[in-house]
């Protein structure tokens, strides 16, 4: 059964309204900055701060994080809910997926409080962006067989090493 239970259809009822009042409905037009298919990716990162901001001002940013750390405390489904509504919208999307989906969470679980504190009110609403820079032709993404290694140099750190790829 793919309907919304009474809860999630007044939820989703709720999302579209700010929605709709936030950004603008997708029309297939081949102008749309958040396709990409103009504008630079410069323009296209600073659309996507600015739409981070303001859905962590209203409270729709990272809902699934806890209430402590700027989200809602959503449930799976809420988050699910939020993404299909958000879909029908000409916003940026992607730009935070690893920070938000990734990072944030492993901060919450293992930083202690001043880290969470000084990195999650900056990555929630969008003024940092995290990527994710854990993949070599050797190791792939398996962690214990990296040989990148970042070395001290007076007052810099020097990467030693090669990437396949870097997400986000």
């Amino acid at each position: 059964d793919f309907n919304d239970s009474p809860e999630q259809a007044t939820f989703r009822a709720e999302v579209h309204a700010w929605l709709e009042a936030n950004a603008r409905p997708k029309t297939g037009s081949s102008e749309s900055l958040f396709g990409r298919r103009s504008g630079t990716e410069a323009d296209f990162v600073q659309c996507a701060q600015e739409w981070q901001k303001k859905k962590a001002d209203a409270g729709w940013a990272a809902l699934h994080w806890p209430e402590e750390y700027g989200g809602r405390g959503a449930a799976p489904m809420e988050t699910v809910v939020y993404r299909q509504e958000e879909a029908k919208f000409d916003v940026p999307q992607g730009v935070f997926s690893i920070g938000l989906g990734m990072c944030g969470p492993v901060l919450m679980t293992y930083a202690d409080e001043e880290t969470k504190k000084r990195l999650l009110p900056e990555m929630i609403t969008g003024e940092k962006i995290w990527c994710q820079l854990f993949s070599e032709p050797v190791a792939g993404s398996d962690l214990a067989g990296l040989r990148t290694r970042a070395v001290r140099d007076g007052d810099d750190w020097v990467i030693n090493g090669q990437k396949v790829w870097t997400s986000g």
